[in-house]
Protein backbone atom coordinates (compact mmCIF):
# COMPACT_ATOMS: atom_id res chain seq x y z
CA UNK A 1 0.00 0.00 0.00
CA UNK A 2 1.03 3.24 -0.72
CA UNK A 3 1.50 5.91 1.75
CA UNK A 4 -1.59 7.77 2.69
CA UNK A 5 -2.12 11.27 3.30
CA UNK A 6 -3.64 12.63 6.58
CA UNK A 7 -6.97 13.87 6.41
CA UNK A 8 -5.71 17.74 7.14
CA UNK A 9 -3.12 17.47 3.84
CA UNK A 10 -0.40 16.71 6.17
CA UNK A 11 2.21 13.77 5.19
CA UNK A 12 1.42 10.74 7.70
CA UNK A 13 3.10 7.97 8.43
CA UNK A 14 2.33 4.75 5.98
CA UNK A 15 -1.09 3.11 7.09
CA UNK A 16 -0.39 -0.50 7.56
CA UNK A 17 -3.79 -2.33 6.94
CA UNK A 18 -5.05 -5.25 8.69
CA UNK A 19 -5.64 -8.43 6.83
CA UNK A 20 -9.35 -8.46 7.29
CA UNK A 21 -8.78 -4.50 5.42
CA UNK A 22 -6.20 -6.12 2.77
CA UNK A 23 -9.11 -8.37 1.85
CA UNK A 24 -12.24 -6.10 1.17
CA UNK A 25 -9.52 -3.60 -0.75
CA UNK A 26 -8.50 -6.45 -2.84
CA UNK A 27 -12.49 -7.28 -3.44
CA UNK A 28 -12.93 -3.74 -3.98
CA UNK A 29 -10.81 -4.45 -7.10
CA UNK A 30 -12.77 -7.23 -9.02
CA UNK A 31 -15.80 -4.90 -9.43
CA UNK A 32 -15.55 -3.34 -12.60
CA UNK A 33 -16.57 0.76 -11.62
CA UNK A 34 -14.89 0.47 -8.31
CA UNK A 35 -11.40 -0.62 -9.77
CA UNK A 36 -9.96 2.12 -9.33
CA UNK A 37 -10.92 2.20 -5.46
CA UNK A 38 -8.44 0.06 -4.36
CA UNK A 39 -5.29 2.76 -4.73
CA UNK A 40 -7.34 5.61 -3.89
CA UNK A 41 -4.88 7.04 -1.34
CA UNK A 42 -8.48 7.89 1.27
CA UNK A 43 -9.47 4.55 1.03
CA UNK A 44 -8.85 3.53 4.43
CA UNK A 45 -9.84 6.60 5.84
CA UNK A 46 -13.36 6.26 4.29
CA UNK A 47 -13.10 2.44 5.55
CA UNK A 48 -12.28 3.19 9.25
CA UNK A 49 -14.69 5.97 9.25
CA UNK A 50 -17.70 4.74 8.09
CA UNK A 51 -16.65 1.26 10.17
CA UNK A 52 -16.57 3.92 12.92
CA UNK A 53 -19.38 5.55 12.27
CA UNK A 54 -21.44 1.88 11.12
CA UNK A 55 -20.51 0.33 14.93
CA UNK A 56 -21.44 3.62 16.92
CA UNK A 57 -24.39 4.79 14.98
CA UNK A 58 -25.69 0.98 14.29
CA UNK A 59 -25.37 -0.05 18.52
CA UNK A 60 -26.99 3.34 19.54
CA UNK A 61 -29.81 2.27 17.16
CA UNK A 62 -30.02 -0.79 19.09
CA UNK A 63 -29.89 0.51 22.15
CA UNK A 64 -32.81 2.95 20.67
CA UNK A 65 -34.99 0.10 19.62
CA UNK A 66 -34.16 -1.70 22.16
CA UNK A 67 -35.47 1.45 24.86
CA UNK A 68 -38.15 2.10 22.70
CA UNK A 69 -39.84 -1.68 22.06
CA UNK A 70 -39.48 -2.13 25.80
CA UNK A 71 -40.86 1.17 26.79
CA UNK A 72 -43.72 0.40 24.20
CA UNK A 73 -44.84 -1.78 26.70
CA UNK A 74 -44.23 -0.16 29.87
CA UNK A 75 -46.36 2.89 28.46
CA UNK A 76 -49.33 3.62 26.42
CA UNK A 77 -49.18 5.60 22.89
CA UNK A 78 -50.22 8.91 24.73
CA UNK A 79 -46.90 9.22 26.61
CA UNK A 80 -45.13 9.16 23.25
CA UNK A 81 -47.49 11.89 22.02
CA UNK A 82 -46.50 13.63 24.66
CA UNK A 83 -42.77 13.08 24.42
CA UNK A 84 -43.30 13.99 20.70
CA UNK A 85 -44.44 17.41 20.78
CA UNK A 86 -41.82 18.14 23.64
CA UNK A 87 -39.19 17.15 21.48
CA UNK A 88 -40.34 19.01 18.37
CA UNK A 89 -40.43 22.44 20.92
CA UNK A 90 -37.24 21.76 21.63
CA UNK A 91 -36.07 20.67 18.51
CA UNK A 92 -37.29 23.54 16.77
CA UNK A 93 -35.67 26.18 18.86
CA UNK A 94 -32.42 24.28 18.18
CA UNK A 95 -33.32 24.50 14.24
CA UNK A 96 -34.48 27.72 14.65
CA UNK A 97 -31.05 29.03 16.32
CA UNK A 98 -29.25 26.84 14.18
CA UNK A 99 -25.90 28.55 13.02
CA UNK A 100 -23.94 25.12 11.52
CA UNK A 101 -21.15 25.47 14.21
CA UNK A 102 -19.78 22.32 13.85
CA UNK A 103 -20.06 21.65 10.06
CA UNK A 104 -18.09 25.35 9.43
CA UNK A 105 -15.11 23.98 12.15
CA UNK A 106 -15.07 20.68 9.67
CA UNK A 107 -15.25 22.24 6.23
CA UNK A 108 -13.34 25.77 7.09
CA UNK A 109 -9.53 25.98 5.84
CA UNK A 110 -8.89 27.18 9.46
CA UNK A 111 -10.61 24.53 10.98
CA UNK A 112 -7.76 23.21 12.84
CA UNK A 113 -6.81 26.54 14.25
CA UNK A 114 -6.93 26.38 18.31
CA UNK A 115 -8.55 29.97 18.11
CA UNK A 116 -11.04 29.20 15.73
CA UNK A 117 -12.34 26.46 17.38
CA UNK A 118 -12.48 27.80 20.87
CA UNK A 119 -14.45 31.14 19.25
CA UNK A 120 -16.80 28.54 17.78
CA UNK A 121 -17.17 26.48 21.37
CA UNK A 122 -17.99 29.92 23.04
CA UNK A 123 -20.57 30.85 20.49
CA UNK A 124 -22.18 27.66 20.89
CA UNK A 125 -21.78 27.94 24.78
CA UNK A 126 -24.15 31.55 23.96
CA UNK A 127 -26.47 29.90 21.78
CA UNK A 128 -27.59 26.98 24.10
CA UNK A 129 -28.02 29.31 27.02
CA UNK A 130 -30.23 31.42 25.00
CA UNK A 131 -32.19 28.27 23.82
CA UNK A 132 -32.91 27.55 27.24
CA UNK A 133 -33.79 30.46 28.36
CA UNK A 134 -36.13 30.81 25.21
CA UNK A 135 -37.88 27.17 26.40
CA UNK A 136 -38.38 28.32 29.83
CA UNK A 137 -40.13 31.25 28.81
CA UNK A 138 -42.20 30.07 25.84
CA UNK A 139 -43.04 26.22 27.34
CA UNK A 140 -46.40 27.21 29.25
CA UNK A 141 -48.00 28.63 25.66
CA UNK A 142 -46.36 26.10 23.88
CA UNK A 143 -48.66 23.86 25.71
CA UNK A 144 -51.74 26.04 26.31
CA UNK A 145 -51.80 26.04 22.63
CA UNK A 146 -52.21 21.83 22.19
CA UNK A 147 -54.41 22.13 25.61
CA UNK A 148 -52.00 19.45 27.10
CA UNK A 149 -51.04 21.30 30.59
CA UNK A 150 -48.18 18.19 31.39
CA UNK A 151 -46.00 19.40 28.56
CA UNK A 152 -45.10 22.35 30.54
CA UNK A 153 -43.22 20.28 33.39
CA UNK A 154 -42.16 17.59 30.45
CA UNK A 155 -40.55 20.53 28.29
CA UNK A 156 -38.68 22.86 31.18
CA UNK A 157 -36.67 19.72 32.64
CA UNK A 158 -36.14 18.19 28.76
CA UNK A 159 -34.73 22.18 27.79
CA UNK A 160 -31.73 21.31 29.98
CA UNK A 161 -30.55 18.51 27.64
CA UNK A 162 -30.11 21.17 25.61
CA UNK A 163 -27.95 23.99 27.63
CA UNK A 164 -25.73 20.85 28.37
CA UNK A 165 -25.17 19.46 24.65
CA UNK A 166 -24.29 23.49 24.30
CA UNK A 167 -21.41 23.28 26.89
CA UNK A 168 -19.81 20.26 24.69
CA UNK A 169 -15.91 20.76 24.04
CA UNK A 170 -14.61 21.49 20.54
CA UNK A 171 -13.01 18.56 20.39
CA UNK A 172 -16.14 16.90 19.07
CA UNK A 173 -15.46 18.60 15.79
CA UNK A 174 -11.86 18.16 15.32
CA UNK A 175 -12.39 14.37 15.77
CA UNK A 176 -14.69 14.53 12.78
CA UNK A 177 -13.23 17.18 10.77
CA UNK A 178 -10.04 14.68 10.26
CA UNK A 179 -12.82 11.51 10.43
CA UNK A 180 -11.11 9.91 13.86
CA UNK A 181 -14.02 8.59 14.79
CA UNK A 182 -13.38 5.92 17.37
CA UNK A 183 -13.50 8.22 20.41
CA UNK A 184 -16.09 10.19 18.90
CA UNK A 185 -18.23 6.68 18.88
CA UNK A 186 -17.34 5.52 21.95
CA UNK A 187 -18.46 9.14 23.96
CA UNK A 188 -21.71 9.08 21.84
CA UNK A 189 -22.39 5.19 22.90
CA UNK A 190 -21.82 5.80 26.37
CA UNK A 191 -24.11 8.44 26.32
CA UNK A 192 -26.71 6.65 24.70
CA UNK A 193 -26.16 3.48 27.13
CA UNK A 194 -26.89 5.86 29.92
CA UNK A 195 -29.93 7.41 28.63
CA UNK A 196 -31.24 4.03 27.77
CA UNK A 197 -29.99 2.75 31.75
CA UNK A 198 -31.77 5.71 32.94
CA UNK A 199 -35.42 5.68 30.58
CA UNK A 200 -35.83 1.95 31.48
CA UNK A 201 -35.33 1.69 35.44
CA UNK A 202 -37.10 4.97 35.64
CA UNK A 203 -40.41 3.45 33.16
CA UNK A 204 -40.48 0.73 35.87
CA UNK A 205 -40.41 2.68 38.82
CA UNK A 206 -43.01 5.18 36.99
CA UNK A 207 -44.19 4.27 33.87
CA UNK A 208 -44.99 7.97 32.76
CA UNK A 209 -43.72 10.31 30.09
CA UNK A 210 -40.96 11.02 32.79
CA UNK A 211 -39.03 8.42 31.70
CA UNK A 212 -38.61 9.97 28.53
CA UNK A 213 -37.32 13.07 29.30
CA UNK A 214 -34.67 12.09 32.28
CA UNK A 215 -33.17 9.60 29.74
CA UNK A 216 -32.62 12.16 27.34
CA UNK A 217 -31.11 14.70 30.05
CA UNK A 218 -28.73 12.12 31.42
CA UNK A 219 -27.60 11.20 27.63
CA UNK A 220 -27.03 15.09 27.07
CA UNK A 221 -25.03 15.24 30.54
CA UNK A 222 -23.09 12.41 29.91
CA UNK A 223 -22.11 13.54 26.39
CA UNK A 224 -21.51 17.06 27.21
CA UNK A 225 -18.88 16.07 30.55
CA UNK A 226 -17.35 12.96 27.97
CA UNK A 227 -16.63 15.74 25.52
CA UNK A 228 -14.00 17.66 27.78
CA UNK A 229 -11.95 14.26 28.52
CA UNK A 230 -11.32 13.93 24.94
CA UNK A 231 -7.82 14.85 24.31
CA UNK A 232 -7.55 17.67 21.54
CA UNK A 233 -9.17 20.94 22.40
CA UNK A 234 -9.38 22.65 25.74
CA UNK A 235 -12.40 24.93 26.18
CA UNK A 236 -10.84 28.74 27.06
CA UNK A 237 -12.46 32.26 26.81
CA UNK A 238 -10.38 33.29 24.08
CA UNK A 239 -12.32 34.90 21.40
CA UNK A 240 -11.16 35.59 18.09
CA UNK A 241 -13.46 38.09 16.25
CA UNK A 242 -12.12 37.45 13.00
CA UNK A 243 -13.23 34.26 13.37
CA UNK A 244 -16.16 34.89 15.46
CA UNK A 245 -17.48 36.76 12.25
CA UNK A 246 -16.73 34.06 9.66
CA UNK A 247 -18.27 31.82 11.88
CA UNK A 248 -21.21 33.88 11.60
CA UNK A 249 -21.84 35.03 7.88
CA UNK A 250 -21.57 31.02 7.42
CA UNK A 251 -24.16 30.82 10.41
CA UNK A 252 -26.48 32.90 8.23
CA UNK A 253 -27.09 30.60 5.49
CA UNK A 254 -27.49 27.96 7.84
CA UNK A 255 -29.69 29.53 10.18
CA UNK A 256 -31.81 30.14 6.98
CA UNK A 257 -31.32 26.15 6.18
CA UNK A 258 -32.06 24.48 9.05
CA UNK A 259 -35.26 27.30 9.82
CA UNK A 260 -36.97 25.97 6.60
CA UNK A 261 -35.47 22.40 7.32
CA UNK A 262 -37.49 22.74 10.90
CA UNK A 263 -40.72 24.60 8.70
CA UNK A 264 -40.75 21.70 6.22
CA UNK A 265 -39.57 18.94 8.41
CA UNK A 266 -39.41 18.53 12.08
CA UNK A 267 -42.61 21.07 12.32
CA UNK A 268 -44.87 17.98 11.38
CA UNK A 269 -45.08 16.69 14.31
CA UNK A 270 -46.35 20.31 15.49
CA UNK A 271 -48.82 20.01 12.88
CA UNK A 272 -49.67 16.26 13.43
CA UNK A 273 -50.46 17.07 16.66
CA UNK A 274 -52.63 19.58 16.69
CA UNK A 275 -55.32 17.93 14.23
CA UNK A 276 -54.53 13.80 15.13
CA UNK A 277 -55.04 12.61 18.46
CA UNK A 278 -52.50 11.55 21.33
CA UNK A 279 -52.48 7.65 20.24
CA UNK A 280 -52.11 8.95 16.61
CA UNK A 281 -49.56 11.22 17.21
CA UNK A 282 -47.62 8.55 19.56
CA UNK A 283 -48.10 5.60 16.54
CA UNK A 284 -46.63 8.08 14.06
CA UNK A 285 -43.70 9.09 15.82
CA UNK A 286 -42.56 5.52 17.11
CA UNK A 287 -43.29 5.23 12.85
CA UNK A 288 -40.52 8.33 12.61
CA UNK A 289 -38.55 6.51 14.44
CA UNK A 290 -38.68 3.11 13.20
CA UNK A 291 -37.79 4.33 9.35
CA UNK A 292 -35.63 6.24 10.41
CA UNK A 293 -32.96 3.44 12.35
CA UNK A 294 -31.45 2.30 8.99
CA UNK A 295 -31.65 5.28 6.82
CA UNK A 296 -30.04 7.09 9.78
CA UNK A 297 -26.67 5.03 10.37
CA UNK A 298 -26.39 5.80 6.65
CA UNK A 299 -27.15 9.39 6.39
CA UNK A 300 -24.21 9.70 9.50
CA UNK A 301 -21.81 7.94 7.19
CA UNK A 302 -22.76 10.24 4.79
CA UNK A 303 -22.22 13.32 7.21
CA UNK A 304 -19.33 11.72 9.45
CA UNK A 305 -17.26 10.00 6.58
CA UNK A 306 -18.16 11.29 2.93
CA UNK A 307 -19.08 15.17 4.22
CA UNK A 308 -15.56 15.52 5.64
CA UNK A 309 -13.64 14.09 2.70
CA UNK A 310 -15.70 15.62 -0.21
CA UNK A 311 -15.14 18.95 1.80
CA UNK A 312 -10.96 18.14 1.69
CA UNK A 313 -11.21 16.96 -1.77
CA UNK A 314 -12.80 20.60 -2.70
CA UNK A 315 -10.16 21.94 -1.52
CA UNK A 316 -7.26 19.95 -2.93
CA UNK A 317 -8.88 18.89 -6.17
CA UNK A 318 -11.95 19.14 -8.21
CA UNK A 319 -10.94 15.70 -10.20
CA UNK A 320 -10.92 14.20 -6.73
CA UNK A 321 -14.19 15.16 -5.50
CA UNK A 322 -15.97 14.06 -9.15
CA UNK A 323 -14.43 10.38 -8.40
CA UNK A 324 -15.68 10.14 -4.64
CA UNK A 325 -18.97 11.61 -5.53
CA UNK A 326 -19.28 9.28 -8.18
CA UNK A 327 -18.42 6.47 -6.13
CA UNK A 328 -20.47 7.36 -2.79
CA UNK A 329 -23.93 8.02 -5.40
CA UNK A 330 -23.52 4.43 -6.50
CA UNK A 331 -23.46 3.47 -3.12
CA UNK A 332 -26.36 5.42 -1.56
CA UNK A 333 -28.39 4.36 -4.44
CA UNK A 334 -28.28 1.16 -3.98
CA UNK A 335 -29.11 1.40 -0.14
CA UNK A 336 -31.68 3.86 -0.54
CA UNK A 337 -33.49 1.24 -2.83
CA UNK A 338 -33.01 -1.31 -0.21
CA UNK A 339 -34.73 0.73 2.31
CA UNK A 340 -37.36 1.74 0.37
CA UNK A 341 -38.50 -1.73 -0.97
CA UNK A 342 -38.02 -3.36 2.38
CA UNK A 343 -40.33 -0.52 3.80
CA UNK A 344 -42.91 -0.53 1.20
CA UNK A 345 -42.97 -4.59 1.18
CA UNK A 346 -42.64 -5.50 4.94
CA UNK A 347 -43.53 -2.26 6.70
CA UNK A 348 -46.82 -3.67 8.21
CA UNK A 349 -45.58 -7.11 9.41
CA UNK A 350 -42.33 -5.55 10.87
CA UNK A 351 -44.71 -3.91 13.26
CA UNK A 352 -47.11 -6.85 14.04
CA UNK A 353 -43.63 -8.52 15.09
CA UNK A 354 -42.36 -6.01 17.04
CA UNK A 355 -45.30 -4.11 18.66
CA UNK A 356 -48.41 -4.89 20.23
CA UNK A 357 -52.01 -4.77 18.89
CA UNK A 358 -52.42 -0.54 19.98
CA UNK A 359 -49.93 0.06 17.90
CA UNK A 360 -51.36 -1.42 14.54
CA UNK A 361 -51.74 1.94 12.70
CA UNK A 362 -47.80 2.09 12.79
CA UNK A 363 -47.54 -0.24 9.87
CA UNK A 364 -48.86 1.47 7.08
CA UNK A 365 -47.24 4.48 8.71
CA UNK A 366 -43.97 3.10 8.12
CA UNK A 367 -44.56 1.63 4.83
CA UNK A 368 -44.47 5.47 3.39
CA UNK A 369 -42.26 7.34 5.90
CA UNK A 370 -39.77 4.30 5.27
CA UNK A 371 -39.87 5.46 1.60
CA UNK A 372 -39.00 8.63 2.77
CA UNK A 373 -36.50 7.85 4.62
CA UNK A 374 -34.84 5.86 1.82
CA UNK A 375 -35.47 9.02 -0.77
CA UNK A 376 -33.52 10.94 2.26
CA UNK A 377 -30.94 8.47 1.92
CA UNK A 378 -30.47 8.91 -2.17
CA UNK A 379 -30.40 12.78 -0.73
CA UNK A 380 -27.04 12.50 1.47
CA UNK A 381 -24.67 12.55 -0.90
CA UNK A 382 -25.87 15.52 -3.02
CA UNK A 383 -27.10 17.78 -0.02
CA UNK A 384 -23.74 17.13 1.70
CA UNK A 385 -21.51 18.10 -1.55
CA UNK A 386 -23.28 21.17 -1.67
CA UNK A 387 -23.02 21.85 1.90
CA UNK A 388 -19.14 21.21 1.62
CA UNK A 389 -18.98 23.11 -1.16
CA UNK A 390 -20.09 26.14 1.28
CA UNK A 391 -22.89 27.02 0.09
CA UNK A 392 -25.47 26.64 2.86
CA UNK A 393 -27.87 28.86 0.47
CA UNK A 394 -28.82 25.86 -1.68
CA UNK A 395 -29.96 23.91 1.61
CA UNK A 396 -32.26 27.18 2.59
CA UNK A 397 -33.87 27.12 -1.09
CA UNK A 398 -34.82 23.14 -0.57
CA UNK A 399 -36.04 23.28 2.68
CA UNK A 400 -38.41 25.95 1.48
CA UNK A 401 -39.41 24.43 -1.11
CA UNK A 402 -40.47 21.42 0.52
CA UNK A 403 -41.74 23.64 3.54
CA UNK A 404 -44.43 24.86 1.04
CA UNK A 405 -45.16 21.96 -1.07
CA UNK A 406 -45.92 20.15 2.80
CA UNK A 407 -47.66 22.91 4.06
CA UNK A 408 -49.91 23.08 1.17
CA UNK A 409 -50.41 19.09 0.65
CA UNK A 410 -51.09 19.17 4.65
CA UNK A 411 -54.14 21.34 4.33
CA UNK A 412 -55.74 19.37 1.56
CA UNK A 413 -54.98 16.14 3.20
CA UNK A 414 -56.56 17.66 6.99
CA UNK A 415 -59.54 19.68 5.45
CA UNK A 416 -60.92 16.71 3.03
CA UNK A 417 -58.83 13.45 3.08
CA UNK A 418 -57.80 12.38 6.74
CA UNK A 419 -54.33 11.26 8.33
CA UNK A 420 -53.59 8.85 4.92
CA UNK A 421 -53.44 11.61 2.94
CA UNK A 422 -52.03 13.54 5.29
CA UNK A 423 -48.63 11.39 5.79
CA UNK A 424 -48.39 10.72 1.99
CA UNK A 425 -47.88 14.57 1.84
CA UNK A 426 -45.36 14.07 4.04
CA UNK A 427 -43.64 11.11 2.61
CA UNK A 428 -43.48 12.79 -1.02
CA UNK A 429 -43.36 16.44 -0.45
CA UNK A 430 -39.11 16.10 0.11
CA UNK A 431 -38.45 15.19 -3.58
CA UNK A 432 -38.69 18.60 -4.54
CA UNK A 433 -36.42 20.11 -2.45
CA UNK A 434 -34.11 17.12 -4.18
CA UNK A 435 -34.31 19.14 -7.50
CA UNK A 436 -33.07 22.02 -5.43
CA UNK A 437 -30.06 20.22 -4.79
CA UNK A 438 -29.56 18.48 -8.58
CA UNK A 439 -29.65 22.32 -9.63
CA UNK A 440 -26.73 23.03 -7.52
CA UNK A 441 -25.02 20.15 -8.06
CA UNK A 442 -24.89 20.56 -11.37
CA UNK A 443 -23.28 24.03 -11.17
CA UNK A 444 -20.37 22.93 -8.80
CA UNK A 445 -19.90 19.15 -10.45
CA UNK A 446 -21.45 19.30 -13.63
CA UNK A 447 -19.69 16.29 -14.90
CA UNK A 448 -22.00 14.27 -12.45
CA UNK A 449 -25.77 15.53 -13.15
CA UNK A 450 -26.96 13.33 -16.08
CA UNK A 451 -25.58 10.32 -14.39
CA UNK A 452 -27.34 11.49 -11.08
CA UNK A 453 -30.53 12.07 -13.11
CA UNK A 454 -30.76 8.66 -14.41
CA UNK A 455 -29.90 7.16 -11.08
CA UNK A 456 -32.84 9.26 -9.66
CA UNK A 457 -35.13 7.54 -12.18
CA UNK A 458 -34.12 4.53 -11.01
CA UNK A 459 -34.33 4.89 -7.25
CA UNK A 460 -38.27 5.75 -7.99
CA UNK A 461 -38.84 3.04 -10.83
CA UNK A 462 -37.57 0.50 -8.18
CA UNK A 463 -39.57 1.34 -5.04
CA UNK A 464 -42.88 1.94 -7.05
CA UNK A 465 -42.47 -1.20 -8.66
CA UNK A 466 -42.25 -2.79 -5.53
CA UNK A 467 -45.72 -1.52 -4.48
CA UNK A 468 -47.24 -4.27 -6.73
CA UNK A 469 -44.96 -7.36 -6.55
CA UNK A 470 -46.33 -10.01 -4.51
CA UNK A 471 -44.16 -10.51 -1.73
CA UNK A 472 -43.97 -13.59 -0.09
CA UNK A 473 -44.87 -13.75 3.49
CA UNK A 474 -46.37 -10.19 3.94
Amino acid sequence: MPDLSAVDGTVSKPIDPSSLERIVIRSIGYVPWLRDVSSSPGLLTAMRGTTWTMVGYGSSQVLRLASTLLLARLLVPQAFGLVALVNVFLGGLEMLTDLGIGLDVVQHKRGDDPHFINTAFLIQVIRGTLIWLIAASFARPFAHFYNQPAIVALALVASTSVLLRGLAGGSVWTLLRHVQLGKLTALNLSSDFIGFLVSVIWALISPTAWALVVGRVASSLVFALGSHLIPGHKASLQWDRAAAKEILIFGTGMFLSSATYFLSGEAERLIMGKFVTVVELGCFSLALSMAGAVSGAIQQVGGQVFFPMIAKALRENTDSATRHYKRARIIFTALSIGIGVGSIAYGPRIVAILLSPKYLMTGWMLQLLGWRAAQQVFTSPTSNFVLASGNSRAAAIANSTRMFAMLGGLAIAFSRYGIHAAVAVLAFSGVLGYFVYLAALGRYLRPVLWPEVTEFLVFVGATGAAVFVPWPWK
